[in-house]
């Protein structure tokens, strides 16, 4: 599962570019150290949109985040008012950070250059390469794989009727609901 940003981190790509030209920052670091381009389920499925995510990881401090001054002042800005209203303590304590951003996932793609992804729910199943430079969003499963084999098995007309056949179903036009546990782990754990 993609990361669970919980507020407005995202920007414009216009904007996230200006910011990656600005000269370092007092840590002598460059924004390109939070700054990622951002993927969901509608930019797989039609044209997309090109924004980009202010993203400071799991472990960062706010001393340390307030070092990248722009993404920061953008996210105490926007992000900061909103998570001081949350009812979870750790969401307005840890205010700069995603909510959930998926260290798992992000260990799972260490070293890969492009991961495969799908939305979780869509009308027709399809997967699509994504750079691994890219978050993906909550809304999309993440396969930790860059082989050209697993992204043509997931593809094959086999794997399709797997998951349609151990999907959950949501929404009013009853759209197929692709779940790791379900769908994915059970078809990666058949015999060869």
């Amino acid at each position: 599962m993609g990361d669970t940003k919980g507020g407005p981190f995202d920007i414009a790509g216009d904007q996230a570019r200006e910011w990656l030209r600005l000269p370092t920052n007092p840590n002598g670091r460059t924004n390109a150290d939070v700054l990622k381009p951002w993927v969901n389920g509608m930019d797989l499925t039609r044209r997309p949109a090109g924004k980009w995510v202010v993203d400071f990881g799991w472990t960062m401090s706010d001393g340390d985040a307030a070092l990248y001054e722009e993404p920061f002042r953008w996210v105490k800005e926007h992000v900061y008012p909103m998570r001081q209203r949350n009812r979870r303590e750790a969401y307005r304590q840890y205010w700069w950070r995603h909510v959930e951003p998926r260290q798992g996932m992000w260990r799972a793609l260490a070293g890969l250059s492009r991961y495969i992804a799908t939305p979780t729910v869509a009308k027709h199943r399809l997967f699509a390469w994504c750079d691994a430079r890219i978050c993906p969003d909550h809304q999309l499963i993440v396969i930790a794989r860059d082989d050209d084999t697993t992204f043509g098995i997931l593809h094959s007309r086999f794997h399709e009727l797997w998951s349609l056949r151990l999907c959950t179903w949501l929404g009013k036009d009853n759209d197929p609901r692709y779940t790791p546990s379900t769908t994915f782990e059970t078809f990666r754990s058949l015999p060869a």
